[in-house]
């Protein structure tokens, strides 16, 4: 589930319209619209309005917010999983300092 497909399904579970979630984020309705349908990524100051807007654990939106963003980095490479292997190997080495 992407990130925009999480946060349309919380905003519609709560019985919420697009509008009323924009307008309490201070940003236009189509601008959510397009993030709801990943056709646009959100900021990161914009997934944190979402789950204070949402009332949800903006821990958990802000991971499904920066899956997506990684995912967009390197959807049009070649070598991800060796790119991603990488990556784990230079998180775990900063982790251990």
């Amino acid at each position: 589930m992407t990130f925009g497909e999480y946060i349309r399904e919380i905003r519609e579970e709560q019985q919420l319209l697009l509008r009323e979630v924009a307008s309490q984020m201070n940003i236009d309705t189509a601008l959510l619209s397009k993030i709801e349908r990943g056709t646009r990524m959100a900021r990161k100051e914009q997934a944190e309005a979402l789950a204070k807007v949402l009332k949800q654990n903006k821990s958990e939106l802000l991971q499904y917010w920066l899956a997506d963003k990684i995912v967009f980095m390197l959807k049009d490479e070649k070598n991800i999983t060796e790119i991603l292997k990488i990556v784990e190997q230079k998180i775990n080495r900063l982790s251990k300092k």
